[in-house]
C-alpha cells in the first residue's frame, strides 16, 4: 500500500475523496488483519471501518519515519483489541479466522507450495484453540507483537500471554499429529 504525503494532507483537510480513495487503497490489507480476529465477515468490516475512522481522526498524529502501512495496521490492531475488551463478557464464544497472507518469494514453487500447505493446516487449526490462546497466538505469531505489548493490550501478565503462545503451539502440535502429518 503506497499512500502519497498529498493524500494524506488531502484527508486532514476533511476532502471526502482523498478519504475515500485512502479507505479504498487501505482495505485489502486491513481487512485481512481484521478477518483474523473477527468471528464473520460482518464483523471483519465493522473492525475495518471502526479502525479507518480511528486511522482519519488521527492522521495529526503520524510521525513522519514511521510507515503509513505499519501505523495503519498498529491502529487497527489497537482498535480491534478494544472492541474485544467491550465484548470480554462474550469472550467464550469469540472465534478468531485468518485468511492466507502471502508469505514472500520461495526458491522454487514445491517448497512454496508444502510451505503454503502446513501454513493453511496451522491457520486452520487456530479457531480449535481457546479464545484467549488463539488471540495471543494470532498477536505474537502473525501480528509480531512481543509478549509485553500482548500483555498491555489484553490486560494479563507477560509471563501469561508467554503461557498462552506455548500452549498453541502445543495444541497445535498434538492437532497436527492427530492427522498424522510430519512437520
Amino acid at each position: 500500500m503506497v499512500v502519497s504525503d498529498e493524500l494524506i494532507i488531502r484527508c486532514k483537510k476533511g476532502d471526502r475523496r482523498a478519504q475515500n480513495e485512502l479507505y479504498k487503497l487501505c482495505y485489502t490489507h486491513l481487512i485481512a488483519v481484521c478477518w483474523r480476529y473477527a468471528s464473520s465477515k460482518e464483523e471483519a468490516v465493522e473492525f475495518m471501518n471502526l479502525g479507518f475512522v480511528k486511522i482519519v481522526t488521527n492522521l495529526d498524529k503520524k510521525r513522519g519515519e514511521v510507515p503509513f502501512e505499519l501505523w495503519a495496521r498498529r491502529i487497527t490492531i489497537n482498535v480491534i483489541i478494544d472492541e474485544y475488551r467491550k465484548q470480554k463478557n462474550y469472550r467464550s464464544h469469540y472465534q478468531l479466522h485468518e485468511q492466507p497472507e502471502k508469505l514472500g518469494a520461495k526458491e522454487t514453487e514445491a517448497q512454496e507450495d508444502k510451505e503454503f500447505e502446513l501454513v493453511d493446516l496451522i491457520k486452520s487449526k487456530i479457531p480449535q484453540l481457546p479464545p484467549m490462546t488463539a488471540k495471543v497466538f494470532n498477536l505474537y505469531a502473525i501480528d509480531g507483537f512481543k509478549h509485553q505489548e500482548i500483555a498491555n493490550m489484553l490486560q494479563i501478565s507477560e509471563g501469561t500471554s508467554m503461557w498462552h503462545y506455548s500452549e498453541a503451539k502445543r495444541r497445535i502440535r498434538e492437532l497436527l499429529r492427530t492427522e498424522k502429518l510430519e512437520y
